[in-house]
């Protein structure tokens, strides 16, 4: 979505001239006939229409290609249209911003005529590739998504086999002897762990790549994996280097020196990982 948002500011113009030779070539006297056979084919950036009267309120459904939504009838919309300022043509052209409805980038463009108020929004990346200023395969995007979706649904899955593995490991250690019980349940803590991290990682990606695969690139969705599963990976080592300690405490205070390894493993992926969301963080703020 960063990328549709800045190729809009760098053709700002373009696109607004785009915008004002759309609503020019339709007829909005006949508003009624022109969202009934063709307001849609005209441009497939437009996603929705309605109108409102000269008090403000909506006088018609919010038309879709799909369907109509009646449900916003007599919606007082004053909040919004005292607000805005109309070129001499009549028209006002909004700046991009994210719809309620679809969590998308739209631009929403407003014709006072005859004392009523027509609304018309249009979607950002459609009407970009409707400009050609960008490119899109919807196949291709198809693809990708079943495949995340796939693939975010078998890390949930083995997420939930490793907690039942856990589980199960933890009752059945329970009739064993001290050194395997306190072994076992370590063993149990670290599945748990892993198990967390792999369905985090899950949720990540059927949340960015799936579900609101819009408003993934807004928020950085492979640093964040890589933080999140790496943060994971360090909580697990850290009780893996705990249970190593006790071990060797109960053994043979000799191989210590192993155990510190570890642990000193564990504090440079600490600072390594301190320092890249750090970097993730000031460059997110550019």
């Amino acid at each position: 979505m960063k990328e549709l948002i800045n190729i809009y500011k760098k053709q700002y113009l373009l696109v607004e001239n785009s915008i004002t030779a759309i609503l020019d070539s339709i007829d909005f006297t006949q508003y009624n006939e022109i969202v009934n056979n063709s307001l849609f084919n005209i441009s497939p950036a437009i996603k929705a229409t309605y109108k409102v009267n000269a008090k403000l309120k909506q006088s018609t459904p919010l038309y879709t290609i799909d369907h109509s939504d009646t449900s916003y009838l007599g919606t007082n919309k004053s909040h919004l249209l005292e607000r805005i300022v109309f070129r001499e043509d009549n028209i006002y052209i909004s700046n991009s911003y994210i719809n309620s409805r679809t969590g998308l980038p739209y631009i929403t463009a407003v014709l006072h005529i005859d004392n009523e108020y027509i609304v018309c929004d249009f979607e950002l990346y459609t009407l970009l590739k409707e400009l050609s200023l960008i490119e899109g395969n919807e196949a291709f995007t198809l693809f990708t998504k079943y495949f995340y979706a796939l693939f975010g649904f078998i890390l949930a899955l083995f997420s939930l086999a490793l907690i039942v593995y856990a589980i199960f490991s933890a009752f059945s250690i329970f009739t064993q002897n001290e050194e395997t019980l306190f072994t076992g349940l370590f063993k149990s803590i670290i599945a748990l762990t892993l198990a967390l991290a792999i369905f985090d990682l899950s949720k990540t990606i059927l949340e960015h790549e799936v579900f609101y695969k819009s408003l993934s690139r807004n928020y950085n969705l492979e640093n964040r994996l890589l933080a999140r599963f790496l943060t994971s990976i360090i909580i697990a080592l850290s009780i893996e280097s705990l249970m190593v300690v006790f071990k060797i405490t109960l053994s043979d205070y000799r191989d210590m020196i192993y155990a510190f390894y570890l642990i000193a493993g564990v504090g440079v992926m600490i600072v390594s990982l301190s320092i890249f969301v750090f970097i993730m963080r000031y460059h997110s703020k550019k």
